[in-house]
């Protein structure tokens, strides 16, 4: 993808700039895959306002993956500040700890579930490295991934009803 300003500024008032940029392009991807990437060095298009040639765009997917941040977990109600999703679902305030910053063995997580009064009401999947979460009152949605792949053998979760807290513990692989 190159910048369409600059590709208006510097490549469309000079035909012969642009040849020389799509050449060494070429030439350079060439050179890096070999008869792998089958460049026709000779016969090029220049695509505007598409990301693909033909008439039938390829078949892609793009995973949405959530920033693996640490949040605070509030301990009183009146605090959570979390941002409505669609649907009126939000997304709880959580925690991600590793036992330690090199080489760590366990991770732990707490969700802050405000309104959750069971551990019945809430529906939890564990990946190898996500984490998934939504409560049946339908106020919460949670889908996070990890930088790091755990043991969902020896991953165990408990709820505290005074607090409203989820407590995820997991062994990493």
């Amino acid at each position: 993808a190159v910048n369409s300003h600059w590709f208006q500024a510097t490549m469309e008032p000079s035909p012969i700039f642009t040849a020389f940029v799509i050449t060494v392009a070429i030439e350079g991807l060439g050179d890096k895959y070999g008869e792998e990437a089958r460049l026709e060095r000779d016969s090029w298009t220049i695509l505007k306002n598409k990301k693909y040639l033909g008439d039938k765009a390829p078949p892609h997917s793009i995973q949405k993956r959530a920033s693996f941040g640490i949040k605070p977990v509030i301990s009183d109600s009146s605090k959570c500040t979390s941002k409505p999703v669609k649907s009126e679902k939000r997304t709880p305030q959580f925690k991600i700890e590793k036992n330690k910053k090199m080489n760590p063995t366990e991770i732990k997580a707490e969700v802050f579930l405000p309104g959750v009064f069971n551990l019945r009401q809430i529906e939890l999947s564990l990946g190898e490295d996500r984490i998934q979460l939504e409560t049946r009152t339908g106020n919460f949605y949670l889908d996070i991934f990890l930088p790091i792949n755990i043991n969902i053998s020896s991953a165990v979760a408990w709820f505290n009803n005074v607090s409203s807290v989820l407590h995820i513990k997991s062994s990493i692989d």
